[in-house]
């Protein structure tokens, strides 16, 4: 690597965003090793501890991680799963209200939807059909009807084959859990909800993006209906717990 003049502090910080640029410009691309500590501070004329603190916050932010048992650090693509985490911890602390969830994922949901109603294989289908007779079998099971719900609109955000799509839904779907929870606590919906997901799966079936559409579009709507029927606060704060 060549010599990087660093002239601002924190050292850590500036090692931190040249190698993040190198990755994100795949200088240094997903399975490449990053150079030992001590190479990287010779080269940059740094003290190691600076380099190794940069080290550590890109194992955080997820652009590098180690095998198990080994010391290397590995250039990597995030973990969806952190990335959804900061997504909802996020939505939490900016206090987003119910409405607004409902209204994002109703735009979301929809185009995804009719995306996958063109793209969408047989093999998600089969895991679809799977997910329909689970959820059957569970209807008297909220926490199992939680995830399996969650596990539905996976399932179609990923027969869309657009990442971008997908990655769009990451973390707005967990915090919509606990008010969907709520809303079950409350009304016997998990009959409705089987309903439209079967509805939707035919149009998935079928690659007819109109009966998609409008069956997300029904399944989104039906949750506002729920919570007003409920007595429950659409412009409350979505929480992180259903209570």
């Amino acid at each position: 690597m060549p010599n990087t003049a660093l002239q601002r502090d924190p050292l850590y910080r500036q090692i931190y965003k040249i190698l993040e640029t190198r990755i994100l410009s795949n200088e240094l691309k997903v399975g490449d090793t990053l150079p030992a500590e001590q190479v990287l501070a010779d080269n940059l004329q740094v003290h190691r501890s600076s380099v190794r603190e940069a080290m550590r916050l890109l194992e955080e932010n997820g652009l590098v991680e180690r095998k198990p048992g080994g010391k290397k650090l590995i250039v990597r693509s995030p973990d969806r799963d952190k990335l959804s985490s900061r997504i909802f911890n996020t939505l939490i602390l900016e206090e987003v209200t119910v409405r607004e969830l409902y209204e994002a994922i109703r735009i979301l949901d929809a185009e995804i939807a009719t995306v996958a109603a063109e793209k969408i294989s047989p093999e998600l289908l089969h895991k679809m059909e799977e997910n329909l007779r689970q959820t059957e079998a569970n209807l008297g099971d909220n926490a199992a009807l939680e995830v399996l719900d969650l596990e539905f609109h996976s399932l179609i955000a990923e027969g869309s084959c657009n990442r971008v799509l997908q990655l769009s839904r990451l973390g707005i779907a967990h915090v919509f859990l606990p008010a969907a929870n709520r809303l079950m606590k409350q009304l016997d919906v998990n009959q409705r909800l089987l309903d439209a997901h079967r509805q939707i799966y035919r149009g998935l079936r079928d690659h007819d993006p109109e009966q998609v559409r409008t069956w997300v579009l029904k399944h989104a709507d039906d949750f506002v209906r729920g919570y007003e029927v409920a007595g429950l606060d659409l412009d409350a704060p979505v929480s992180f717990t259903d209570q």
